[in-house]
Order: structure tokens, then sequence, then C-alpha cells
């Protein structure tokens, strides 16, 4: 049932995490108080919103890897365990296509926020 929620809703978290993380981040190194700054309060910020992009990448990866060993293990004919039942192939293979499908979109969503915060310098302006 773990790997059914993980492959479901996994890249999702994914996402949501790195815009939750990336977002205060940046507003915050560049835009502290008052007024915006020329450079962000941190030297690394660039840095370190990379490695929230690429954390959250490799766990939308884990989430559509999860979710497809479950459409192939549906697939095959075995059942899924679900605590006190299973799925059985067609309810188990459409969980995993689900997962899959989820996945893929949310991967795209994660690597779109990515190409923001490589082809956008933190701190500049807009205008």
């Amino acid at each position: 049932m773990l790997r059914t929620i993980v492959s479901l809703f996994g890249a999702a978290a994914a996402w949501v995490a790195q815009m939750s993380l990336s977002e205060p981040l940046a507003a915050y190194g560049c835009y502290p108080h008052e007024a915006p700054l020329p450079t962000p309060l941190w030297a690394s910020l660039p840095a370190i919103l990379i490695t929230i992009s690429l954390a959250c990448l490799a766990a939308g990866l884990v989430s559509g890897y999860i979710a497809r060993g479950l459409w192939k293990q549906a697939g095959t004919g075995h059942a899924i365990a679900a605590g006190s039942g299973s799925f059985d192939g067609g309810q188990g293979r459409f969980l995993g296509i689900l997962g899959l499908l989820s996945s893929f979109v949310f991967i795209i969503a994660i690597l779109f926020t990515s190409c923001a915060v490589i082809l956008v310098s933190p701190c500049s302006p807009w205008v």
C-alpha cells in the first residue's frame, strides 16, 4: 500500500516541496526587508536552490520508478498486497498507469520550475 501511495503522490509531493522551499528562500534572500537587494543575502543561494531542485527531481524519478514497478507487477498477474486485501491485475495496472502519468506530469513541472532557478539570476530586476 505504501508503494502505491508513493507512486501516486510522490512526484506531486516533491514538486510541492520544491515550491515550498525554493520560493520563500529566494524571496527572503533577495528581499529581506523593505527594499530589494542587488545580490542575495547568501552567496550560495543559487547552489541551495539547485540542490533543492535536484533532490526533488530525484524524488519524482523514484516515484515514477515505483509506479513502473507496480504497473509491470500488475501486468504479470501477481496480486499487489494492500493491507488486508489485495489489488487484482486490473486495479493494480490502473493504479500503476495512474502513478506513471502523475509522476510524468510532476517531473515535467519540477524540470520547468528548475529552469527558472537556472535561467534567471537571483535578485534580478524584472523591469
